[in-house]
């Protein structure tokens, strides 16, 4: 484990510097996440504007939902954002180079390249959650801190966890890029809302078949009070952050699996 830490620092500072050499890509990434995600806010705003609530949340609850689901996807976007990259290392022959290195492939895949827009992301995720938290009807204690804290690093897991399996098909399958966009198109679309809005079968269908629940709007109603709104018992929903490690756990035994089917382009 010690090796494995020591590698991904090395690999991810590398990275970093390599990212550093276009300055000019700082400040244009960032401008750009933040004009993304303001773009989202405001239409949550003129949606709460003309309804005053949605689903009985109230603006303040929905305002934490989006902060939660922001924060993990600065999660995600830091450290795992780079397995959408699957398809290119693959075809290209890069992952030929990964596997001669005295290191995990993954890691080398994780740190092929710092991605500086999701500086954009952690600053309005901040500054969202810094206005909302305090004005939501929460109870605070310490072990609600923490489990806030696991729960949204479990939802950027989640996240890179799809994103990852996902970019393990490519090493049997030609191209699977049409389902990152999807994946970032649900994520990006309905994980900004309370799920039972979709009734009860969407809100199953997005908490079993495809687990966005788990990001936002499962740890944003246990924090909130607003475990009404959860089709399933309520205790259930302090051990939501469970399902973004074991996603995770499980993508990466799946990549390892589908490499053993790699098959160099240069061979």
């Amino acid at each position: 484990m010690v090796d494995l830490l020591r590698d991904f620092r090395i690999l991810l500072r590398v990275a970093w510097l390599t990212e550093l050499e276009h300055k000019a890509n700082l400040f244009i990434s960032v401008i750009g996440a933040l004009a993304f995600n303001a773009g989202q806010l405001l239409f949550i705003g003129v949606l709460l504007d003309a309804f005053g609530s949605i689903a009985g949340w109230s603006p303040a609850e929905i305002m934490v939902l989006f902060g939660i689901r922001i924060a993990s996807h600065s999660v995600y976007a830091f450290f795992f954002r780079r397995v959408i990259d699957v398809d290119l290392v693959v075809h290209t022959g890069e992952f030929d180079r990964y596997l001669l290195r005295p290191t995990s492939p993954f890691l080398q895949l994780l740190t092929r390249r710092f991605n500086l827009q999701q500086f954009g992301d952690v600053i309005i995720a901040a500054a969202i959650l810094a206005l909302a938290l305090p004005r939501a009807p929460i109870d605070w204690h310490p072990l609600l801190v923490v489990w806030l804290v696991i729960a949204i690093a479990a939802g950027g897991m989640l996240e890179g966890g799809l994103q990852l399996a996902r970019g393990a098909l490519a090493f049997r399958l030609q191209n699977t890029q049409s389902l990152t966009g999807l994946i970032d198109a649900v994520f990006g679309t309905y994980g900004n809302f309370p799920l039972q809005i979709f009734g009860t079968l969407g809100s199953i269908l997005f908490t079993v078949a495809l687990p966005l629940a788990f990001v936002a709007w499962i740890p944003a109603a246990m924090i909130t009070g607003r475990v009404d709104s959860l089709w399933f018992p309520a205790w259930l929903g302090w051990l939501s952050p469970a399902a973004g490690v074991v996603c995770l756990v499980a993508s990466i035994a799946f990549f390892t699996r589908q490499s053993r089917h790699y098959s160099s382009p240069g061979s």
